[in-house]
């Protein structure tokens, strides 16, 4: 049995990447949803106020961060290799 290393990312960088989609939504609901009076198409929206498809999408947001962010079990090599761009790499090698 090998040990292999598991990444495990802190609870801030999770909550700091489910924010940062949702700060997307949010800009798109103003910039493009707002903007165009697409709103009038979707039920249960208010403009400018928290709404329905505002929890809607942290409803969606939040479970896919958290399973996206589960432990990974990789291996060493994989590991080590993961973040380098170069295929022929003297770090790497």
């Amino acid at each position: 049995m090998s040990k292999e290393p598991v990444v495990l990312l802190p609870l801030i960088v999770k909550i700091a990447v489910a924010l940062t989609f949702f700060n997307s939504w949010v800009m798109f609901e103003e910039f493009v949803i707002d903007r165009w009076g697409l709103w009038q198409y979707l039920p249960l929206y208010k403009v400018g106020v928290f709404c329905a498809w505002d929890a809607l999408a942290m409803l969606v947001i939040i479970p896919t961060v958290w399973y996206a962010f589960r432990k990974w079990r990789v291996s060493r090599a994989a590991a080590s290799k993961r973040f380098c761009f170069l295929k022929r790499c003297v770090l790497c090698a």
